[in-house]
C-alpha cells in the first residue's frame, strides 16, 4: 500500500473536529510547500466576512505550472479549464488546491461527517484526492466554493542536488 498524503485526509478530519468547539470565526489551510502574499488572511478574511463559505487564491499545479483550479461536467469527472487567470476577481470553482483555503467554520455543520476521507472511485479506478472529496462534499451540502484569482500563491518544488566533490587536499 502506498499514499501520497500519509493520512492526510483523517488528519484534516482531526484537525477540523478538533478546532470546531473553539468557536472561531475562520479556519485557514495552508500547505508547507506553497508562498503566500503577507496580506492572505486579511483578503480571505473579507470574502468570508462577506459571505462566502469557502474560498481560496490561485496556486500554480505544482507539477504543469498551470492554474490549480477545477471544473466538473455534469456525470463526468473535474477538469482544469483553461482560460482562467491571475487578476480575473472572484471565480465560482468545483475545486482548487486546499493550501492558501479559507472557510466559516459552519461548512462542517453544513456536511456529513467524514468532510475529507478519502477512498476508491470505481469509475476513475483510482481514489479521489481529500481536497477533491471535500470540494464534492461541498457541492453535495450546497456549498459554492471560490477563488480569488487576485491573490496569487507559489508553489515549490523540490529537486534532487547533486554531489559536488573536490579534489583531495592532502596535508603535509
Amino acid at each position: 500500500m502506498t499514499s501520497d498524503g500519509a493520512y492526510s485526509d483523517t488528519l484534516k478530519d482531526n484537525m477540523a473536529q478538533s478546532v470546531i468547539p473553539l468557536n472561531p470565526d475562520y479556519i485557514l489551510w495552508l500547505d508547507a510547500d506553497q508562498t503566500y502574499p503577507a496580506n492572505t488572511p486579511e483578503v480571505l478574511m473579507k470574502h468570508i466576512d462577506d459571505g462566502k463559505m469557502v474560498v481560496g487564491g490561485m496556486v500554480p499545479h505544482r507539477t504543469t505550472g498551470n492554474p490549480n483550479v477545477w471544473k466538473s461536467i455534469p456525470g463526468s469527472h473535474l477538469y482544469q479549464p483553461r482560460g482562467v487567470y491571475p487578476d480575473e476577481g472572484l471565480i465560482k470553482v468545483d475545486g482548487m488546491g486546499f493550501g492558501g483555503v479559507m472557510m466559516n467554520p459552519g461548512v462542517f455543520r453544513k456536511m456529513e461527517y467524514p468532510w475529507f476521507r478519502m477512498s476508491w472511485d470505481k469509475e476513475i479506478n483510482d481514489r479521489l484526492g481529500m481536497d477533491f472529496v471535500f470540494y464534492a462534499n461541498c457541492k453535495r451540502a450546497g456549498i459554492d466554493v471560490w477563488c480569488d484569482t487576485d491573490l496569487v500563491f507559489g508553489h515549490l518544488a523540490v529537486h534532487k542536488v547533486p554531489m559536488k566533490l573536490s579534489k583531495r587536499i592532502l596535508s603535509t
